[in-house]
């Protein structure tokens, strides 16, 4: 009797946990909310798909629609380390139709993770790949972008503008908001970097507007941020008071830290600036916010023009090198051949 009523029990809590688990047809629509999130929420979509436990239990087709889910809501949020694991997911089913429909998608992020890391050419080389494969103009524009971006990392400013005009008239043709509002940041950045902030103001002004329009939160947050520093270095104090409020609140309930902490070096210059004094615990926590940014040029920046405001030292930035990635499926990508 014992027996029987410990066999029924068992029997009640495993079929408890086949209930509790999704079946195919709710990760289906739990996939699909994901996507629907992408643009407007990337965060919420990588909680979501990290909602759907054993992955790889899947069946192959929708395990290669949640790493590209996955890569698409990392590169937004700068979640560099699960954009590099499903990155390495893919291409482990690269023999797979499905990844084939989503190739440029999938090397279009592997061309963002590459620059990242500093491997600018192996990141043009991706780019250039899914530029053979983009499907429509919006993919195109999204990769000329990216390939200008890769050429204002290494230096090439000309080639830089030359490709982010070529974006813009494409943009243009398209009506396609959010793409001219990030070639028009991109510009101010590098009219920034060659110190033309008046021309750096107005390409971030038009940024700033486009993304307000569209409501994409990471794109308001960088323009946003862009155009502090700039009020900084122009002792533009009114109109910093004015954005300040609205980019923080933003940039708070935004997961990337990168963001964050540049907006935290930004502010302390600010301070420093308004006559204020900042604490030994505020240096320490600048030191810390340093080593979040994402990027070689930001840091750059920030050692240039914000460090010698709040008077802090920071360690000498190594010379860049743009390092080869030396991973053996990239050799897939060398041929570009799907």
């Amino acid at each position: 009797m014992i027996g029987q009523v410990v066999c029924i029990a068992a029997g009640l809590l495993f079929s408890s946990i086949l209930s509790a688990r999704p079946s195919i047809e709710q990760q289906m629509d739990m996939l699909q909310e994901a996507q629907d999130y992408l643009t407007v929420k990337p965060s919420q979509s990588l909680h979501i798909l990290a909602s759907i436990s054993d992955v790889e239990a899947l069946p192959l087709g929708l395990q290669i629609r949640w790493h590209v889910l996955r890569v698409r809501a990392s590169v937004p949020t700068n979640q560099l380390m699960q954009l590099e694991q499903s990155l390495q997911g893919l291409f482990a089913l690269s023999a797979h139709p499905y990844f084939e429909d989503n190739l440029t998608s999938v090397l279009s992020a592997l061309g963002i993770w590459l620059r990242r890391k500093g491997h600018l050419k192996e990141a043009d080389i991706s780019l250039q790949c899914a530029l053979k494969y983009a499907k429509n103009v919006s993919q195109q524009l999204t990769l000329i972008n990216s390939r200008a971006l890769v050429a204002r990392h290494m230096g090439k400013y000309s080639g830089a503008i030359s490709l982010y005009k070529e974006a813009a008239l494409l943009a243009e043709k398209q009506r396609h908001i959010s793409m001219m509002a990030t070639i028009d940041n991109n510009l101010g950045a590098i009219a920034f970097d060659l110190a033309n902030y008046d021309e750096a103001d107005v390409y971030f002004r038009a940024a700033l507007t486009g993304y307000q329009r569209i409501d994409k939160r990471s794109g308001h947050i960088t323009a946003g941020t862009n155009l502090l520093f700039l009020f900084i270095l122009k002792d533009e104090i009114l109109n910093y008071q004015r954005l300040y409020s609205p980019i923080k609140a933003l940039t708070d309930g935004f997961p990337n830290q990168s963001k964050k902490a540049f907006l935290t070096w930004i502010h302390a210059a600010y301070l420093i600036k308004q006559g204020g004094h900042i604490s030994e615990q505020v240096r320490q926590n600048l030191q810390t916010a340093y080593s979040q940014l994402e990027s070689h040029q930001v840091k750059l920046l920030v050692g240039m023009h914000l460090a010698p405001i709040v008077k802090i030292a920071l360690p000498p930035l190594p010379t860049r090198k743009s390092t080869p990635f030396t991973a053996l499926w990239f050799k897939q990508v060398q041929d570009c051949r799907w």
